[in-house]
């Protein structure tokens, strides 16, 4: 295959970017990082086309398939909303609007647009050869090349551009868009350019060539040609000619001008940056650093700046990194940093080239190289004056305007490690040496401690001067001390310190920050304040502390940069023990791990703000305030279903089978500079209350599903936590199984109910019985005492009056006791009328049958008819049923009050009324008579008599009020009342 053949279909003329706006960037600020995916990782072999749509995926043309990309993951698309590819060999793609075109190797067009498919074959005059790029000019003409020439689309069918319309055949012409919108094709026999309006050629230059051309961001396009000096052709002026490029550059194989002005070169051996004044930048060799030797096609540059090429082995990235590794010299490990003035910083470290003297230099804030005579000194300081101190295992070295002065170190110090210098606030220079202590230094005269016994003893792991003239001396395991003033104060887990071994301090604005190997804490009156990260977990491995002049707070731990923002720093000092925080590692480009022993400190601030780190096998720098951010909201997609027995492409509108409880959802987003670290949030509307996070992973899971409507949706974030501007969404309907429909639930619930009244009908069939067969036996029971009083108690009386009446006979008939005898016979009488009425009382029927009111009726109208009373009832709002008990006894205590009524209150009307409300009942009897006596309205009761004291028990037996109201010779009057939800059935 010519090489050439498989060019890049779409450049970025032709993607969605093209005719956008498109921030320009600054030129790259690091070594541009790196990475490349071969076919192991799934990657397509050998592709020949690429591009970005409008959610940000990659599309990649190969002989092996159409293969899509978000950034982590090759997936290949053998359909397009269902409908398949003509072939699986795709040679060019382009993107207009929704619209991905397709072309074949072996000819063939597809077309698939928002869920649609068209289909061009040679029927419709594409011929059997491969398509190359495609095209569209200003007035909605499509074009497309391919090794037999160049053809446009009139209507439904492709016509091939004539020798008689200025272009000769074949010879594998090639073309590109203007910026204007006209077509320029190269071929063998030179440059052509279509007039507008038209399908007609004109020739510009003899300059021919089978290599693709390309066309740069300023609207000029670059024309290759093997074994000859590369053309530059201006449209605006319709010259060719000869450009400018890197003298080392004869025949490259691609060029590339990408949103930075950096030029990016193709050549034998890799790939090449250019600066925009064509210096050589950095060298991308195969195949250490690039997947291929020769880069035969230009980078599509994506919407957030990366940079994709395509070769032979596969795909490779290239992208801006937030930290800027800078280059050490070759072998060299365990640097030490040290800030000098005007934005200098001096590094020395180990070199395994050349252990006896490795140089300690300098870089200027210019990036310029200061070269120095000093060793590798494991520790260094800078002196309120600006005076540099540096120390190693034999010397101790002073650079002090330009000039370097060294000392020896004593005999007992010699071949020990300098553990950390600090220059006190009364310029005394202080030195911890590794198994020796800490010793003063003052113009070459050592003093162990500085005088202090307590400080001689142990070598400190970090010293620090602090704004407030304190000297602070950090140790292994929690312990701490501060000299001030002469006096020595000694610091462990007791005053809050539990950072463990203490790596790090540093102050500013009045607070000292204190790092160890666990966690990072804050000095507050007298007493140390751990600080933990969000997740409450100490930070681990604090080597080195920076807060900066905005506030913000840097660390470098074991495995990268911290940076906690200032708003979220000031809450930490006003009483928060947990923080937010943005890491920076190895997708950053961190390389190596943060010391733990020395050289220590291991984050420094240089005078021009900018931070420098240094690790066991690297040195970097990052300035805070230009952090580039990732402003491209991610576009999320909903991409597949699972089952436990079928996989669906997602599409709205999804029918699951009957029984399907389990299923996995599938998702995705294009973050394509750092993927690792973008997020997602989703939620299922039918099962889940709120947003679900679902971390890095782009899938979830859900069980125990019923049936009915769902709907999936999902939310994505990019590694600067930029969400998507809505979330994409996936519907579906899982089918209930028979039992699951809704007839069937009601079915089942006719039955339930049917059932249930049923009981309840039975039961109150028993419950009727029981109380009918109640109230026979206390009829039964009322009957019997009424024989045995009759029998008994007035048979005697009546006996008794006999024989009163024959002593009354035997009596004179003047005689005085006479008429004491017919007093007595007189109140027996009384007695034994007393005693039928009683007994006539007893054998009344006690069981209401029927309702209330007639049962009412009928006893009130019966009763009052031998007093010659007017008797009534009245009955206001709708009559309801009644519970039996309750019935029961409202028609014994209505009895009791019109038996009251009739024999006691001397009045010509009586009447009974029933009111059926909705939240009460109330039954009352009254009369117009006499009313109660005294006696009887202070007790409650006649004497001798239980008839008032019988209706209060029985209406407390069915929870219900009774009150009697009385007014003398105005009647009295009985009110019962009783709940609804008690009264009625």
């Amino acid at each position: 295959m010519n090489v050439w053949a498989g060019t890049l279909a779409v450049l970025t003329a032709f993607s969605p970017l093209a005719n956008s706006a498109v921030e320009p960037l600054p030129f790259w600020k690091s070594s541009p990082l790196h990475q490349a995916w071969v076919n192991r990782d799934g990657a397509p072999s050998d592709a020949s086309a690429m591009v970005q749509d409008r959610t940000g995926m990659l599309w990649f043309g190969a002989v092996n398939g159409l293969f899509r990309f978000d950034g982590v993951r090759f997936e290949r698309m053998d359909d397009i909303a269902g409908h398949r590819l003509l072939s699986p060999n795709v040679y060019a793609l382009a993107l207009f609007g929704d619209a991905l075109w397709v072309g074949y190797e072996h000819g063939g067009i597809s077309v698939f647009d928002r869920g649609t498919v068209r289909h061009y074959r040679e029927a419709e005059g594409v011929p059997p050869n491969a398509i190359s790029r495609f095209g569209k000019t200003s007035d909605d003409t499509m074009w497309f090349s391919s090794t037999s020439g160049i053809y446009w689309l009139d209507g439904s069918r492709w016509r091939q551009v004539l020798p008689a319309d200025g272009l000769p055949y074949g010879d594998q012409p090639h073309l590109n868009i203007l910026h204007d919108g006209s077509l320029l094709v190269t071929h063998l026999t030179g440059v052509y350019r279509n007039i507008p309006g038209t399908h007609r050629f004109r020739r510009i230059s003899d300059f021919g060539s089978m290599q693709p051309s390309q066309l740069l961001a300023d609207g000029k396009v670059l024309i290759f040609r093997f074994g000859k000096p590369t053309r530059l052709y201006d449209p605006a002026t319709d010259s060719v000619t000869v450009p400018r490029l890197p003298t080392t550059v004869a025949t490259p194989y691609s060029v590339h001008r990408d949103r930075r002005n950096a030029w990016w070169i193709g050549q034998g051996d890799g790939l090449h940056l250019y600066s925009p004044d064509l210096q050589l930048k950095k060298q991308l060799l195969a195949p250490h650093d690039f997947s291929a030797v020769r880069v035969y096609r230009p980078p599509l540059e994506d919407r957030e700046g990366n940079l994709w090429f395509i070769t032979e082995n596969g795909v490779d990235r290239i992208r801006e990194t937030r930290l800027l590794p800078q280059e050490m010299p070759a072998g060299s490990t365990d640097f030490s940093l040290t800030p000098g003035p005007d934005g200098e910083v001096w590094i020395s470290s180990h070199s395994s080239k050349d252990p006896i003297s490795p140089p300690t230099f300098a870089i200027a804030a210019d990036g310029r190289r200061i070269a120095s005579d000093m060793y590798s000194a494991t520790a260094g300081t800078r002196a309120p004056d600006g005076t540099l101190w540096f120390g190693d295992p034999h010397w101790l070295w002073r650079r002090q305007a330009g000039k370097v002065q060294l000392w020896p170190y004593p005999p007992p110090l010699q071949e020990q490690a300098t553990q950390a210098l600090a220059v006190a606030a009364d310029g005394l220079l202080w030195v911890s040496i590794g198994r020796r202590g800490v010793y003063t230094f003052n113009n070459g005269v050592w003093d162990a401690g500085g005088g202090h016994a307590a400080l001689a003893e142990r070598t400190a792991l970090s010293l620090h001067s602090d704004e407030q003239e304190r000297l602070w001396f950090g140790y292994t395991n929690n312990r701490m001390a501060m000299l001030q003033h002469g006096k020595i104060q000694q610091f462990d887990a007791t005053d809050g310190l539990t950072v463990g071994n203490v790596l790090a301090m540093f102050s500013r604005r009045g607070t000292l920050w204190v790092g160890g190997d666990q966690g990072l804490a804050y000095f507050h009156q007298g007493r140390f304040v751990a600080i933990n990260d969000s997740s409450g977990h100490p930070f681990s491995g604090v080597s080195g502390i920076v807060e900066t002049a905005q506030g913000e707070l840097w660390m470098h731990c074991s495995d990268g940069l911290v940076r906690i923002d200032a708003a979220q720093l000031t809450a930490a000092r006003n009483g928060a023990d947990q923080v937010s925080d943005q890491h920076f590692d190895y997708l950053d480009g961190y390389a190596g791990a943060a010391q733990q022993l020395r050289p220590l400190n291991t984050l420094i601030e240089a005078d021009d703000g900018r931070l420098w780190y240094a690790t066991s096998s690297s040195v970097g720098l990052i300035d805070p305030r230009e952090i580039h951010r990732n402003r491209v909201a991610p576009t999320p997609l909903v991409t597949w279903l699972h089952t436990d027995h079928q996989r669906y492409r997602a599409a709205n509108g999804i029918e699951l089978p009957r029984h399907t409880q389990n299923l996995h959802i599938d998702f995705t987003a294009a973050v394509l500079s750092i993927p690792e670290r973008a997020r997602f949030r989703t939620r299922l509307i039918g099962q889940d209350h709120e947003w679900r996070d679902a971390g890095g992973l782009r899938q979830t899971f859900y069980t125990n599903l019923g049936p009915g409507n769902y709907r999936f949706e999902v939310m994505a974030a990019n590694e600067d936590g930029v969400w998507s501007d809505a979330p994409a969404s996936l519907s579906f309907y899982i089918t209930p199984a028979f039992y699951q429909t809704m007839w069937f639930k009601l079915l089942c619930a006719s039955i339930l109910a049917g059932g249930l009244y049923l009981l309840y009908l039975r039961r109150l069939k028993q419950m009727t019985a029981r109380a009918v067969e109640r109230l026979r036996t206390r009829i039964d029971e009322r009957e019997r005492i009424a024989r045995t009083l009759h029998d008994t108690f007035l048979q005697s009386v009546l006996s008794l009056s006999l024989r009163f009446h024959s002593i009354k006979a035997a009596l004179p008939k003047d005689d005085a006791v006479r008429q004491k005898i017919d007093e007595a016979l007189d109140a027996a009488d009384a007695v034994v009328e007393e005693g039928r009425e009683e007994l006539m009382d007893l054998r009344v029927n006690h069981f209401c049958s029927g309702d209330l009111g007639s049962a009412l009726r009928a006893l009130g109208e019966n009763a009052a008819l031998p007093y010659g009373v007017a008797f009534s009832l009245q009955e206001e709002g709708t009559r309801r049923q009644l519970q039996v008990h309750v019935q029961e006894e409202l028609f014994a205590i209505a009895k009791e009050a019109i038996s009251n009524a009739l024999r006691h209150a001397d009045s010509k009307v009586l009447m009974v009324k029933l009111c059926y409300g909705a939240t009460m009942f109330t039954m009352e009897a009254c009369d117009e008579g006499k009313g109660l006596d005294d006696s009887v309205r202070k007790t409650g009761r006649r004497e001798r008599h239980w008839g008032m004291t019988g209706m209060r028990e029985r209406a407390a037996r069915i929870n219900a009020r009774l009150a009697i109201h009385s007014v003398p010779a105005a009647g009295t009057s009985v009110v019962v009342t009783l709940a609804s939800r008690l009264a009625y059935e």
